[in-house]
């Protein structure tokens, strides 16, 4: 695995991991959505740790509410054991939904000249969906979601990941939403706007292409 500071090639591929930390094993969340949602986040994991040209990337919530499970003072501020960065991985911490706000991240991914940044995590609705927005209005890859000028070919893209991203049941004011219906429904409204929707298989496709 290229590290976040090696030199960029627009064939490189980044990884962007967000807020998978131990703080949503809290009794407070319930009905998550994707079983496999752990297994998914290992292998992606390790295939981008063993592929030529890619980068990991882990972003980190910093609650500003001392109440919340992911609030600095409490334990589950930390990552979860399977998705925890290994030596030379980049670490961005945030206390807001955008992974993109009171970081540097829109410069760091900007300077690995990617063709491709992959993102996953926790979850689809909240801090996943700001921040695939953002990435995306940002421009942070040259990609063609939601429209290009005329005469301009992009030559990357971003790609949300369906089975490692994960949404859990959410309480508003018309009753209980369940979080699988919230993620797919998140999802519907990134795909081809704001990035392409693809599943973990797809993405180790396309890892395994690069190595050959």
């Amino acid at each position: 695995m290229a590290t976040s500071s090696s030199s960029s090639s627009s064939s490189a591929v980044a990884l962007l991991l967000i807020d998978i930390q131990k703080g949503f094993d809290h009794p407070a969340y319930t009905g998550r959505s994707t079983p496999g949602f752990e297994a998914n986040i290992a292998r992606l994991l390790a295939s981008f740790r063993a592929a030529p040209n890619t980068h990991v990337i882990h972003v980190c919530h910093h609650s500003r509410s001392e109440d919340s499970p992911l609030h600095p003072s409490r334990p589950g501020v930390q990552f979860m054991d399977y998705a925890a960065p290994q030596p030379g991985e980049l670490v961005r911490s945030k206390d807001v939904n955008s992974a993109f706000i009171g970081t540097n991240l829109e410069s760091v991914i900007k300077g690995l000249d990617l063709r491709t940044l992959v993102i996953v995590g926790l979850t689809t609705g909240h801090c996943v969906s700001t921040s695939v927005r953002m990435a995306s209005n940002l421009r942070v890859v040259d990609h063609p979601h939601g429209g290009v000028a005329a005469g301009h070919n992009p030559s990357a893209e971003i790609v949300v990941v369906s089975d490692a991203t994960a949404m859990y049941d959410w309480t508003a004011s018309d009753g209980i939403h369940d979080g699988e219906a919230l993620h797919r429904v998140h999802l519907a409204t990134l795909d081809g706007e704001f990035c392409v929707v693809r599943d973990t298989e797809e993405v180790l496709r396309l890892l395994n292409n690069m190595g050959r």
